[in-house]
């Protein structure tokens, strides 16, 4: 291990521990998460490739956190709620949303790259770049006909990280939220370092245009969906895969620190943990209270027609919990029966079994009660009779 690099660490490891002592670290993610071929692999299934040094790991030492590490090399936003298998030995990694759970402290994630297939890009590239060394080969094929082929996947891939950040906030409402964002891996000056890694100025350029775009769709779903933006890109400018080492953080095909191609070593993964400390020793930001508003009544109840519907507005995605309550004397209601949903922005629809109205004719009163990021909005309520 370089002695800039253990210097690094031994910083991070004197970080002041005590805000964050016994809390529950959960990490998810993919192979730039997990840290595939960096000593000493660990966790199980052993193909997810999780190194003890990548940036979770570090993270949660720094910080005093227990680590609950369940990310997988080459997982995709699917693979948090689908098994990712089978992996190249044979395993198969559960879905990573099975590691999270109500008592999680704090949650990262590092996703989308793959939703995006940039570590195929890269390769790709390299294929076509072989024979160009001064060409723009790689911008050329996935630009043909006038669209970017990528840039329009990162784009499709900007949904699906939202479902992953409101997956997280409906599994484990009161943790804090991270998601990382990715280095930068190509140089940030239009270098190259031909041929060594096959490329040229212009592609390794039109990669790093790509590494910016992805970060900034992700900087984006982390504000729209109550979570934090690590960005991991500004720290490892000029650590690129055309540096040498120990400068280099970041492998090219042909690893010369134990790494993937293409991916961090252990200094790249040392670099994102700085990054992430730099975000989560700060306070956690405080968000104001999803607003709920506009609880209506669309359909009229009856005992044994079909069963009544309202219809309310929230300004962003929340758990809304009712009660629903029958009045049994002037002023004075009966013990509440209770439900939650878990309702997106704008207008929706909900409507109340009759099981649940018990077909008890009478007047009745729904509480509507919204909750987001560990925070509770102003509740709803509205009265109307069954007949």
């Amino acid at each position: 291990m370089h002695r800039r690099l253990v210097l690094c660490l031994g910083a991070l490891l004197l970080a002041p521990a005590s805000a964050h002592a016994g809390g529950l670290h959960v990490a998810l993610g993919d192979s730039y998460t997990a840290g595939p071929l960096i000593p000493n692999q660990v966790g199980t299934p052993m193909d997810c490739a999780r190194s003890d040094r990548n940036y979770p790991s570090l993270t949660a030492q720094a910080l005093g956190f227990t680590l609950r590490d369940v990310s997988c090399s080459s997982a995709t936003t699917r693979h948090m709620t689908e098994p990712q298998g089978p992996l190249p030995l044979g395993g198969t990694n559960p879905p990573q949303f099975n590691g999270v759970t109500p008592d999680a402290d704090l949650v990262t994630v590092g996703i989308g790259g793959n939703d995006a297939g940039l570590v195929g890009v890269g390769t790709q590239c390299a294929q076509l770049g072989v024979t160009q060394p001064t060409g723009t080969a790689c911008r050329d094929f996935y630009t043909a006909g006038g669209r970017d082929r990528v840039a329009e996947r990162i784009a499709e891939a900007a949904p699906k990280v939202a479902a992953v950040l409101q997956g997280i906030h409906q599994r484990a409402p009161g943790a804090r939220v991270a998601i990382a964002g990715y280095p930068a891996v190509a140089p940030t000056d239009g270098g190259s370092c031909y041929p060594v890694v096959p490329l040229s100025s212009d592609d390794l350029a039109y990669i790093d245009e790509l590494l910016r775009k992805i970060n900034a769709m992700i900087a984006e779903q982390a504000a729209a969906n109550g979570a934090e933006f690590i960005d991991t890109y500004t720290d490892s400018i000029g650590h690129h895969v055309c540096t040498l080492p120990p400068v280099r953080w970041f492998e090219g095909l042909v690893p010369t620190e134990p790494a993937f191609p293409l991916h961090p070593n252990a200094q790249g993964e040392a670099s994102m943990a700085r990054s992430a400390i730099a975000v989560l020793s700060r306070p956690r930001p405080v968000r104001p209270a999803p607003v709920l508003s506009g609880l209506e009544q669309r359909r009229a109840a009856r005992r044994w027609g079909p069963p009544p519907r309202f219809v309310l507005s929230l300004d962003r995605p929340a758990s809304v919990a009712f009660t629903l309550q029958r009045r049994v004397a002037d002023k004075r209601y009966g013990p509440p029966k209770r439900f939650s949903l878990t309702v997106q922005a704008g207008r929706a629809r909900v409507s109340i079994s009759r099981a649940a109205l018990g077909r008890r004719a009478g007047a009745y009163k729904l509480t509507a009660t919204p909750s987001a990021d560990g925070v509770t909005g102003v509740p709803r309520a509205l009265r109307f009779r069954v007949p």
